[in-house]
């Protein structure tokens, strides 16, 4: 069982590498629905048991010395007294205690951080549910609304539910409401509700595997960018402007892991870059599809248990860790005192017509009646030496007592001194904004501090605006899309220097955020280049 855990767990990290390496050519060529439905391949894998035995390939070792083999074959015609055979078995050895002490850690942390995310979505459904007052039901979809809420979004697999925020109507107008609701209702109806429960048990397995969290927000991901290619099919290209714009209003962070958020930020700019791309054709996807199928079917037959890979593997690991991992899984014995084997009894004489057939070097010779008795007479079958008896070890002097050390405990810790304070954390406010506040209307993000207490007022009624304006001029789409991609470098280098003047961090804090957002200007210039030619 152990051996095939180990098997699995190496193999599903492999397949996790090779979808990533994979996932953002496959979504270029085939589309995102293509790319998502690649990470089957490590779900399935986990799940795959070991191959029958029948299926796997048998080597036969070959005997470098058979003309050299002696066989003999005695046939007594009348009834002979037995042949005693002695099964001398060497001890078991019995398994490393550390092994499975490691297995057995390995285990509570998966059962501990499937638990841990269970409940949290308990207690986050109970805080949805509390206040939530009900709106509309579609297919089987309950449609609420919530003030705990943050964004649009969907939860539950058998009680299905998609939730908004008390404020939606405020906030969105009736076509972005119209296509936030079909993106909810998209995760439903694809069954991706269900995908992350068990991509959550795929991560609970390897909870220790930092590759396997890197591989599940690259799923969460691409499952939002195959629902988004799901909403989008067949419509304008204002009804994408329009998406892309509930898209930003509801992005933040914060997103439970088991439920499907309208407003997950981890890759907005990937999502905003993907309503850009062009229909795919009927016949592209169906290629990719076919595809997909041969490279799952393919990866799990190369990697399931009882194949020569996964057995290179085992030898691998059984190499490094000096473990057989095949002895891990049985009880440890308790081994026996050694005795002196008994040698096997002299074949008893045979009585009546004895046939003696004797094979030496590919030359058959036979005996029969009295030349068989004088053969085997002359050719005693030869007994095994009597070893030699155990000697008895001197007895073991007695261990002196060690005296009490009682006088050289420990001193007390002292105490550990008390955290340092959290730094000021901003609260962000949402409403309309006056012609008096900020420094001019297009000015979206007011800060300020009054009273040792930092406010950030985010303003709906501009943001609703610049919309509206681009919605107007939707015709110059191009000319609109250099000045958004402008705005939004200048807002990145605005904050750039909003961290860079900020004291309350550190100095790695202020270097992580700063290479965050060197990196986007730089992908936002390249675009913009690429672009203008």
């Amino acid at each position: 069982m152990i051996a095939w855990i180990v098997e699995a767990l190496i193999a599903s990290t492999l397949l996790m590498a090779m979808v990533l390496m994979v996932r953002r050519p496959v979504r270029r060529v085939f589309g995102p629905q293509i790319a998502y439905a690649l990470w089957a391949l490590p779900a399935l894998r986990l799940m795959l048991p070991p191959l029958p035995a029948e299926w796997r390939s048998h080597v036969a070792m070959p005997i470098s010395r058979a003309s050299e083999a002696v066989s003999g074959l005695v046939l007594p015609v009348s009834e002979a007294t037995p042949v005693a055979t002695a099964a001398i078995s060497a001890p078991e050895a019995a398994a490393v205690p550390w092994t499975l002490i490691l297995w057995g850690g390995w285990a509570l942390g998966a059962a501990a951080f499937f638990l841990v995310h269970l409940m949290r979505h308990r207690r986050f459904c109970r805080r949805l549910l509390g206040d939530a007052r009900m709106v509309d039901e579609v297919d089987g979809v309950r449609v609420i609304e919530s003030a705990g809420a943050s964004g649009p979004l969907a939860f539950g697999v058998g009680r299905r539910f998609v939730a908004f925020p008390r404020d939606f109507a405020e906030r969105y107008d009736a076509d972005e409401r119209e296509l936030a609701l079909a993106h909810e209702l998209g995760h439903h109806q694809r069954g991706d509700l269900a995908a992350n429960w068990v991509a959550l048990g795929v991560l609970a397995m390897h909870w220790f595997n930092p590759l396997a969290w890197r591989a599940f927000r690259a799923f969460r991901c691409d499952q939002e960018l195959a629902n988004d290619a799901l909403v989008l099919a067949g419509r304008s290209r204002a009804d994408r402007h329009i998406y892309a714009c509930a898209i930003v209003k509801a992005a933040h962070g914060g997103a439970i892991s088991a439920a499907c958020h309208l407003h997950t930020i981890s890759d907005l700019k990937g999502r905003l870059k993907m309503l850009s791309n062009t229909r795919l054709s009927r016949t592209r996807l169906m290629t990719g599809a076919a595809a997909v199928v041969g490279v799952v079917t393919t990866g799990l037959l190369v990697t399931a248990s009882g194949t020569q890979a996964a057995a290179a593997v085992t030898r691998r690991i059984e190499a490094a860790t000096g473990v057989t991992l095949t002895t891990i899984d049985r009880a440890p014995a308790i081994a026996a005192p050694a005795t002196v084997p008994t040698p096997p009894p002299v074949p008893s004489v045979r009585q009546g017509r004895t046939h003696v057939v004797i094979v030496k070097n590919g030359k058959r010779t036979e005996y029969e009646g009295k030349a068989a008795e004088d053969y085997l007479a002359k050719h005693p079958a030869p007994v095994p030496p009597v070893p030699p008896a155990i000697a008895v070890m001197p007895a073991v002097p007695a261990v002196p007592t060690t005296p009490s050390m009682a006088h050289l405990a420990n001193p007390p810790m002292p105490p550990m001194p008390a955290m340092p304070p959290m730094p000021n954390v901003p609260q962000v406010v949402e409403r309309n904004c006056g012609p008096g506040m900020g420094g001019s209307r297009r000015e979206m993000v007011i800060q300020s501090s009054k009273g040792g207490k930092r406010t950030m007022v985010v303003c709906t009624n501009r943001i609703e605006a610049a919309a509206a304006e681009g919605a107007r001029v939707a015709a110059k789409s191009k000319a609109i899309r250099a000045q958004a991609m402008a705005s939004a470098l200048a807002s990145l280098d605005t904050a750039r220097a909003s961290i860079r003047a900020q004291r309350d961090m550190s100095s790695e804090q202020r270097r992580a955020a700063l290479a965050g957002i060197d990196e986007a200007m730089v992908e936002m210039r390249s675009e913009m280049a690429s672009n203008d030619e």
